[in-house]
């Protein structure tokens, strides 16, 4: 099935800590920034480089993922860097980098996946 236009997920290219990174997903149904932990050997980081947490993520489905961790990383999207906290999860995902609502709000931009960009 090919998605019309304003019915694709918002991707966009960003760097993270200086490493440019495709399928960046922005989502602003989640909370939270989300990293997949097969994202890490890029930007150089291991599980010393985490804080531990005992935080639970629950998908759109109802399904519950326990984060192995948290680190902050540099994202740049466009002209703006920000300094990120994000959620490390150990899951198959389509993205590479999950933004949310904790990334859109602190830089004050608007997501549109109709137009599929990001106005700043």
């Amino acid at each position: 099935m090919k998605l019309t236009k304003h019915l694709r997920p918002l991707y966009v290219k960003a760097l993270v800590n200086g490493i440019p990174v495709a399928k960046v997903l922005i989502d602003n149904g989640t909370a939270i920034n989300i990293i997949p932990s097969r994202m890490m050997m890029k930007f150089a980081k291991t599980e010393s480089d985490m804080i531990p947490t005992e935080v639970i993520q629950t998908s759109f489905n109802g399904g519950a993922t326990s984060a192995k961790g948290v680190m902050s990383l540099d994202i740049t999207v466009g002209t703006t860097t920000r300094t990120t906290t994000f959620f490390v999860i150990d899951s198959p995902t389509s993205y590479n980098v999950l933004l949310g609502r904790d990334w859109i709000h602190g830089i004050h931009c608007i997501p549109s996946t109709l137009d599929q960009c990001l106005v700043f």
